[in-house]
């Protein structure tokens, strides 16, 4: 008895079949991050440089998810330069859901681009830069990520938290007798695929 593929997508197009009867297949292996990149679901996120002057711990970018989806934060980065040297390393840390401030209230707008030059889709989040002075409130009482940042420098890594709608995270920095500085700081993030869902 003989067995047909078809395709079901209704072109009638049939299933190849080499001369040893072993099916044709074609596989392309790429990571998640990968596959939301080439189908403009990723973004990234950056402040671009602020001056800090004074030593306090600064309100630096608020991000809050309005898609539907989950917001997967995939990889952080932070920059410096122009700091002087303190006797200690700045310290960068990110709480999840910050209620209140003047990062929230009164912080900037900051545009995400698209990864993928050719799609317009754009992010659905509220997201916000700060700076010096910039306050936050409500946040969790423990930092989900904690970094010291020396002047002069730039810091890259994959850290994948992921921000349910509604969710929120505000990242801060506190010089700790390392200023005055410019920093920036940012994310790559990608809505989730909703064959995950």
């Amino acid at each position: 008895m003989g067995f047909e593929i078809k395709d079901g997508t209704g072109t009638g197009n049939l299933a190849r079949v080499d001369k040893e009867n072993k099916l044709a297949v074609r596989a392309v292996q790429e990571t998640e991050f990968e596959n939301a990149v080439l189908g403009g679901r990723a973004f990234n996120i950056n402040t671009e440089f602020l001056t800090i002057t004074s030593d306090t711990e600064h309100g630096l970018l608020y991000l809050q998810n309005n898609e539907d989806l989950p917001l997967i934060v995939a990889a952080w980065f932070i920059g410096t330069d122009a700091g002087t040297n303190g006797a200690n390393l700045g310290l960068m840390r990110t709480y999840y859901n910050p209620t209140g401030g003047t990062i929230i209230s009164g912080g900037a707008d900051v545009a995400a681009v698209n990864r993928n030059a050719g799609n317009s889709r754009v992010l659905d989040a509220t997201i916000k830069s700060g700076g010096q002075g910039f306050t936050f409130t409500g946040q969790d009482s423990s930092a989900v990520l904690y970094q010291t940042q020396g002047v002069s420098s730039r810091a890259f890594g994959n850290v994948f938290l992921v921000l349910p709608k509604g969710s929120s995270l505000v990242v801060t920095y506190d010089p700790n007798g390392a200023e005055t500085i410019n920093i920036y700081t940012g994310f790559q993030v990608y809505i989730e695929s909703e064959f995950q869902s």
